[in-house]
Formats: C-alpha cells, sequence, structure tokens
C-alpha cells in the first residue's frame, strides 16, 4: 500500500455485514486524519445515515457512527486504497462496474460474501495489479431500520486473505480493522476458510428456509440436524475431488457453530424468502449442483432441496 497521509477506505453495502464493519470503522476513525471511511449506499438507507449517522446495535451497545463520506456517486468517492465489498453476491458485477473509476491498480479489494467462487467471477473485473482479497465474516447482523444495524449477539469474526502469499497489505488493513474493535485475520489459506464457512452457510441456508426455523433451531430437531449433516457430507465430497484442504471434523464443529447463534437468528436466504427478494440461490446451491456434476458427484441432497425450495417459494434470480 503507498505511503501517504490519509487511507480511504470504504464500504460497498451497508446491510447487516457493511453496516456492523462500516459502523465500527467510522466510529473509531471519525476524528482522526490518517483513515477516511466511506459508505457506498442508495436510497432511504443513504439519506438517513447522511442526516443522523449511522446507529449500530452490537451486543446491546449503541452506537452513533459518522462516515467522512456517505455516497453513491463514483466521481465523489474518487480514487480507493481500499474497497470493502458486502454486498450480495448477485450485486458484485454491477457494483465493481459502477464504481470502475474508484478502483485503481493500487486498490485492495476484500469481499465478505458466502461464496466459494469469487475469485473466478470478480478477477476479470479488476484492472491488472489490483489486489483481491478474499474475505468471510461469521456473524448474525441486520437492517432494522433506514440508518439502523443490529449486530446480535454471538460470533464475529472476519477472515480474509491469499492462498499461499505472504501480503503486507492484508496485514496492514488487519491492523486498520482491528484497531477499530473489528476481529479480523489475514491468512495465507484464505481457500480453506472459505470452504468453511461455506459448508455452514450453504446447508443452514437451505435448512432454515425448508423448515422455516432459526439457525439454532436446526440442531434441536431430528429430521433438520439430519438433513444439515447431509448436505455438510456432498460439500465435504466436493472439496476432496478439488483438492480443498478441509477439516475432517467439519460436522461435528459446524453443529456446535450452531448453538452460539440467538435462537431467534434466520438465515439471510430464509429472510430474503420470506421477504419475497432476490436470494444468492445461484451461489448457494446451483453452484454446489453444478460443480458436483463437473466431478462426477451425485449431490442428491442439494437436487432434493432445491426442488423443495422451487415449490415452497417464489423465487427470483
Amino acid at each position: 500500500m503507498e505511503t501517504q497521509n490519509k487511507i480511504k477506505i470504504a464500504i460497498a453495502g451497508i446491510g447487516g455485514i457493511g453496516g456492523y464493519i462500516g459502523g465500527k470503522l467510522a466510529h473509531y476513525y471519525n476524528n482522526g486524519d490518517d483513515v477516511h471511511i466511506s459508505f457506498i449506499c442508495r436510497g432511504e438507507h443513504l439519506k438517513a445515515i447522511k442526516e443522523n449517522g449511522l446507529e449500530l446495535i452490537s451486543n446491546n451497545q449503541p452506537l452513533i457512527c459518522h462516515p467522512h463520506l456517505v455516497s453513491n456517486n463514483p466521481s465523489e468517492i474518487g480514487n480507493l486504497e481500499v474497497l470493502i465489498i458486502c454486498t450480495k453476491n448477485f450485486a458484485l458485477k454491477e457494483l465493481l462496474v459502477s464504481y470502475a473509476e474508484c478502483i485503481t491498480p493500487h486498490t485492495v479489494i476484500i469481499t465478505t460474501q458466502n461464496t466459494i467462487s469469487g475469485n473466478e467471477t470478480i478477477t476479470p473485473l479488476l484492472p491488472k495489479e489490483t489486489t483481491l482479497l478474499e474475505g468471510a465474516i461469521y456473524i448474525a447482523s441486520n437492517i432494522i431500520s433506514p440508518g439502523k444495524i443490529n449486530h446480535v449477539s454471538g460470533p464475529s469474526k472476519l477472515f480474509f486473505g491469499t492462498n499461499g502469499l505472504d501480503d503486507v497489505k492484508g496485514k496492514f488493513i488487519a491492523e486498520i480493522l482491528n484497531k477499530a474493535g473489528i476481529d479480523a485475520t489475514f491468512t495465507t489459506n484464505i481457500n480453506s476458510v472459505l470452504w468453511k464457512k461455506f459448508m455452514f452457510v450453504s446447508p443452514a441456508a437451505i435448512v432454515t428456509a425448508l423448515y422455516k426455523i432459526t439457525i439454532p433451531a436446526i440442531i434441536q430437531n431430528y429430521e433438520p440436524r439430519t438433513l444439515y449433516t447431509a448436505l455438510i457430507s456432498e460439500l465435504m465430497l466436493l472439496a476432496k475431488a478439488k483438492e480443498i484442504e478441509i477439516d475432517k471434523d467439519t460436522i461435528a464443529n459446524n453443529c456446535k457453530l450452531l448453538e452460539n447463534f440467538a435462537p431467534t437468528v434466520k438465515s439471510s436466504f430464509q429472510l430474503d424468502l420470506e421477504k419475497n427478494k432476490r436470494t444468492e440461490i445461484n451461489f448457494l446451491i446451483h453452484y454446489v449442483i453444478a460443480e458436483s456434476k463437473k466431478h462426477g458427484l451425485p449431490a442428491n441432497n442439494y437436487k432434493h432441496a432445491l426442488e423443495e425450495i422451487s415449490e415452497q417459494y417464489e423465487l427470483h434470480y
């Protein structure tokens, strides 16, 4: 990262994840001169934050967070040193195209999406020398109303990094995030991290949507728990076929992690389906089925789950 007096960081998508990351950064660096925080958002959310700041409730503690800039105008935002993308998967391409003038060969892009296909999706849209650090975050957080985010009690850990490449920029950004109270870790084994997160999120999304239950309720009921473990097993087979290093205790660890969520927490996929909104079904389910087919794996539980979800909900792609 270039040496300069001010590091410009933008958070794109001020929803549950972006509101947490952006809120923490804006609150901590509001009065400093070394880090400049911009929020990229739109509509009523943008208006509310401009007028009153972002209210972030984290573990029942309210913070009023004022970024240096709130905008959806690329020219106003200008060139960025760091762009943290917290939009849904399906909005990635549109975002990168819309804000292309803010991204230079010196920009570091950090992703937080629930995907294992981010690199192949994003890289073709970036300038040649731009640094992409894929990421994954464990958190339960959502928008309550325009300008107001609630991070409920539970895990909140951000991992981002490379595959085998030690990166000075990544380590430096991790320091910036940690100073702001964000539990962030730079890693040189991000593929395994992404798959670990995906093997929790994708099955949880499917089971909560099919059975219309909360995340911790998965482990408390026989049929949901059985399907959840069966879906993880199919993902473990796919990871092995793709030569991804995974933990042999993934099923047990995931089941234990379910217990850490508050009793009312739902998956974001489930919430989107309930609200009749566009979902990440292409990335959470269709991708798994397609990749399994490439490797000669049946993925029967994923196929059956897709059929049932299609019957229960009106899907928007």
